[in-house]
């Protein structure tokens, strides 16, 4: 019988992962952490038994350790949960971290803030704050962390930064995503089969098969459709993934670990709507409404109202990569190697800007870690290693505004060398210190080609306008050859009396090349109150190097330093019932980056990254979990965040009026510029007050068989969307609210649930930016709607 049920489950199995494939969509004990240990999380003592609360292993510290033992800010979160609120994408990690941002808005940018610290990245020129590692393996494009959120172990999200272990990029922070890893000797698996509103199927299956004691195989895939969450069909999915996994040890001393994955992700992409239009009713750009507001925003350098938009966004996109991991043991300790590669195809033209952006990406990277990690039982313990990151990026990227176009050519290579190191001395059995250096070179070199073609109507300098005069700039291919003359050369001004004009601002062909270094480095020191309390304190610096973007003004943007001390304490009280975690912070950020589009000095509308000042950044979080017998848990957090800019400025040229901003402005010394000031002012996407909270109930039926009910809720204060900081980007505070019933049958391995996600259908706007060419009329993204379904799972 036994045979049959696993024979039945295999092919169930297998049937999933041929039919996911086949779819014609898819073009403390403080050990060195391996790939087994890597993946280890401990199963959550059952509240029906009243027992205490599970622990969950982590990797963050490149040691797997006990959650509570890791004298870091982290939050992690096990494979359960994450299936349960409905995690199945990055932007949804918010429901789970309450300290992280995230949306996605034209295209594939997607924006991730970690207590105030982020940019708003569009293109392969600008690099993110927040580092994103798929089992250990850095993403360096943004773009790319797409379609790999099935089958997980666990996400971790370390707050503050990584500026030893994980060193560029990671200056907000960073999110480690770690998937369910082979498992030797057993023969285990499940297929999860999911409906819900919007026409939502997923399906996602996974067979682990022990080959022998020392060697095993993991298949998983990923199956997801459902329909668009705005009225003209935008924000909907059509993913595919599949991921193979080969681990074996191979003699006692060497462990080899092997992965591929590879995804596409389809459909129309990520929507938006206008503000001032009914919410509730989630209009697309495409639809009527907007498009009789796009008809009555008026652009003044075109002397012209908007055209409608065409409902043609696509995204078709396709992500791949491989890893291999060695772990070998020595008398000395525990040398892992881990090389890498991972690459990102995408073509996607979307309107999420209000504007129509064609976006032809295709991104290689190669990376290699070596690290040696003793095993912690001296003393004095230790982690020390290299790591080399190569990309190749080549984007061909089409703004087109209508009465303004970019179109862009970005050949980018980076060359990142780093050598790290960390040492934890044992002063007594419960007093540590811990020390860490890490030294990074990026080499960056680029070719960046753009010609950018701008509608005038002289008449509107006279009081005019060009009404029915002045045309849009076509949608073309992503090399508009038929505007561009040879060599590059500007298309002629048109005589001033004509009604509509087009020109071409300079064509700059850049060539930019600069070295980045940084030595950044951490202490800390670490003191056990007692068996299951740990206080904790260190100071660590973090660095995120310049770069380039496309300019006929100044092209080049310098590294940002953030500089944070962390006091924090880990405890559990009552035999192992309740859990009380604090944390205080305070972060000061220099130099930031900042992304926005602007004019440039001839009236171009240019997509840069600035260094505009520092932020202070300063705060609190609790988190509190508790059994309480009766089958019963709670949990709750409270982030308390302060995050103000102490010195924000940037400049934009006069001539085309005052800027769009919701800070104080005023003209320079010769009138040629307005200097923008929103020192003081609350940074963007950095709530000042955070709270989540969740009750569990498991009802015990016997026949190893029970009902659990979930209920989860957070809340989020007032938050400024955009990078305006204008009142129509603000979204006030709200509460969303989750629900699920699920009816486990053990014996079978059958669950049933339903499930809620934003129960009383909450509109919240995750990211906002007015118009470039018509400042009157803001797009905004919003987050999902009610969601609502049937989940059913069986596990073997």
């Amino acid at each position: 019988m036994k045979l049959r049920s696993l024979f039945a489950a295999s092919t169930a199995v297998g049937g999933a992962w041929l039919w996911l494939m086949a779819s014609p969509a898819f073009a403390q004990d403080n050990r060195p952490a391996t790939g087994d240990a890597a993946g280890a999380v401990a199963a959550e003592a059952d509240p029906s038994d009243n027992g205490g609360l599970g622990e969950i292993v982590v990797t963050a510290q490149r040691r797997s350790e006990n959650l509570q033992r890791a004298a870091i800010a982290i939050t992690a979160v096990p494979a359960e949960a994450l299936v349960r609120l409905g995690v199945s994408d990055t932007n949804q990690i918010t429901r789970v971290a309450p300290a992280l941002q995230v949306s996605t808005l034209a295209g594939t940018s997607t924006q991730l803030y970690l207590r105030g610290v982020g940019n708003f990245t569009t293109n392969s020129l600008s690099d993110a704050a927040v580092s994103v590692n798929l089992d250990g393996v850095a993403i360096a494009r943004s773009s790319a962390i797409q379609g790999f959120f099935y089958d997980l172990e666990r996400i971790e999200v370390l707050k503050g930064p990584q500026g030893t272990l994980y060193g560029r990029n990671a200056t907000g922070g960073a999110v480690n995503i770690i998937t369910a890893k082979p498992v030797f000797g057993e023969t285990s698996g499940y297929v999860n089969a999911e409906y819900g509103n919007f026409d939502a199927k997923k399906l996602t299956a996974a067979l682990n098969i022990g080959v022998d004691e020392r060697s095993a195989i993991r298949v998983s895939g990923y199956f997801s459709n459902h329909d668009g969450y705005y009225s003209d069909g935008t924000s909907d999915d059509r993913t595919r993934a599949g991921r193979i996994q080969f681990a074996s040890q191979l003699t006692d001393t060497f462990k080899l670990t092997l992965g591929a994955d590879v995804a596409h992700v389809g459909g129309r992409g990520a929507g938006a709507t206008v503000n001032g239009l009914d919410r509730d009713k989630r209009i697309g750009l495409a639809d009527a409404p907007a498009q009789a507001i796009f008809g009555s925003s008026f652009s003044f350098l075109a002397g012209n109202f908007l055209h409608p938009l065409p409902n043609d966004a696509y995204s078709d996109n396709t992500y791949f990569g491989f890893y291999a991991q060695a772990d070998i043991n020595t008398p000395i300790g525990t040398l892992t190697i881990l090389p890498a590669y991972r690459r990102a195809d995408i073509d996607t033209l979307g309107y999420g800007g209000g504007f129509a952006f064609l976006e032809g990406l295709k991104a290689d990277q190669t990376t290699i870690e070596a690290r040696l990690a003793s095993d912690g039982d001296a003393p004095l313990s230790y982690i020390v290693g290299l790591y080399y990151l190569g990309e190749h990026a080549v984007e061909r990227a089409n703004f087109n505004q209508q009465y303004f176009a970019a179109y862009g050519l970005f050949d980018s290579n980076t060359d990142s060398y780093a050598g790290f190191g960390r040492l934890t001395y044992k002063v007594t059995d419960s007093f540590r210190l811990t020390g860490g250096l890490r030294y990074t070179i990026d080499d960056k070199r680029a070719l960046i080609d753009s010609y950018n073609p701008i509608v005038v109507c002289p008449a509107v300098f006279a009081g005019g306008n060009c009404i029915g005069n002045t045309p849009a700039l076509p949608v073309q291919s992503l090399v508009p050859s038929s505007l561009i003359l040879p060599n590059g050369d500007p298309i002629p001004v048109l005589p001033w009396g004509t009604a509509g004009a087009i020109i071409q601002d300079s064509r700059p062909v850049l060539t930019p090349s600069k070295k980045f270094k940084k030595l950044t480095y951490r202490v800390g020191v670490e003191y056990d109150l007692g068996p299951q309390s740990l206080l904790y304190a260190s100071y660590e610096t973090g660095f995120k190097s310049g770069g380039f973007f496309s300019s006929i003004d100044n092209p080049v943007y310098q590294p940002e330093t953030i500089n944070a001390i962390t006091l924090g304490s880990k405890n559990r009280f009552l035999n192992n019932r309740l859990q009380v975690n604090i944390e205080g912070f305070w972060w000061n950020y220099k130099n930031q980056q900042v992304s926005h589009f602007r004019l440039n000095s001839q009236g171009g509308t240019e997509f840069v990254t600035e260094n505009v000042g520092k932020s202070r950044i300063r705060g609190f979080e609790v988190e509190v979990r508790g059994r309480l017998g009766g089958g019963t848990t709670v949990s709750g957090t409270v982030q308390y965040l302060d995050a103000k800019y102490r010195n924000f400025t940037y400049a934009n040229p006069s001539n085309l009026g005052p800027p769009v901003t919701g800070c104080a402005f005023a003209p320079n010394g010769d009138g040629s510029q307005f200097i923008v000031n929103c020192s003081g002012r609350r940074a963007i996407n950095a709530p000042e007050l955070s709270l989540t909270g969740g009750i569990e109930q498991i009802f015990d039926l016997g026949d190893s068989s029970r009902i659990v009910i979930n209920l989860d809720g957070r809340y989020q204060s007032k938050i400024f969307t955009g990078f305006e900081q204008l009142p129509q980007q603000s979204q006030k505070g709200y509460f969303m609210a989750d629900a699920q019933v699920s009816l486990e049958l053990r014996n079978p391995g059958i669950t049933i649930s339903g499930f809620v996600n934003n129960l009383t259908d909450r509109n919240v706007v995750s990211f906002s930016t007015p118009h470039p060419r018509a400042s009157q009329l803001v797009v905004e993204s919003l987050r999902p709607p009610r969601t609502y379904g049937v989940r059913v799972g069986y596990k073997f």
